[in-house]
């Protein structure tokens, strides 16, 4: 936030939405997808990609119906592999987590 604020700092609230989408389209290292992938099943379009389309935009309104349905199953499928694989990294990153704090903080034993 304090990157995209002006020197004041008084216009933090008008610049919420800006920061949340590019958090939200960030990749994340942890689960190498972004949180908007990981959410609703595909990268956001920038709505830019309409006044240029780009090949994704330019496919997508070339489908018909059934070739629209497929590949809507086979998204589908794809995004339920990615989000198990990001939890499932998530849990190995806790579980170093917890090893390296473990490791840290030993237990002490008083007289």
């Amino acid at each position: 936030m304090t990157k995209v604020c002006d020197v004041q700092r008084d216009d933090w609230d008008s610049r919420i939405p800006v920061v949340l989408w590019a958090y939200r389209t960030t990749c994340k290292k942890l689960t190498r997808h972004t949180p908007f992938r990981l959410v609703y099943g595909q990268e956001a379009v920038v709505p830019m990609e309409f006044l240029v389309p780009s090949l994704r935009i330019a496919t997508f309104i070339d489908m018909d119906d059934s070739a629209a349905k497929v590949d809507r199953i086979s998204q589908k499928l794809e995004l339920e592999e990615d989000r198990f694989i990001a939890g499932f990294q998530q849990q190995v990153q806790k579980a170093r987590d917890k090893l390296g704090m473990k490791n840290i903080l030993r237990t002490r034993y008083f007289r």
